[in-house]
């Protein structure tokens, strides 16, 4: 399961993950995120990954091609700062 929860003002958009990137759910957050590019001129996305659990490989490649749109991640945990720095190229 994943759970998306979206703030939004203006064209910036915050989306807090609960769950798992992984299987029918990475679906679920893409067409969340396009949806999000679509509402929005130019909108600022920052993805919260705190509360993610797991992360399969087609998830982690649709993080990654979020991240080379422009989108920023947070998160704590030694898995979620890996994973972070692994979909931005070792860069944060």
């Amino acid at each position: 399961m994943l759970r998306i929860i979206t703030e939004q003002r203006d064209n910036t958009c915050r989306m807090e993950l609960h769950g798992r990137v992984a299987e029918e759910w990475v679906a679920v957050l893409e067409g969340h995120w396009r949806a999000v590019l679509d509402g929005a001129p130019s909108p600022i996305v920052t993805v919260g990954l705190s509360n993610v659990d797991f992360i399969d490989l087609d998830g982690e490649r649709l993080l990654r091609r979020m991240g080379e749109c422009g989108v920023k991640f947070d998160g704590n945990g030694c898995m979620n700062r890996y994973v972070i720095e692994k979909i931005s190229g070792g860069t944060r």
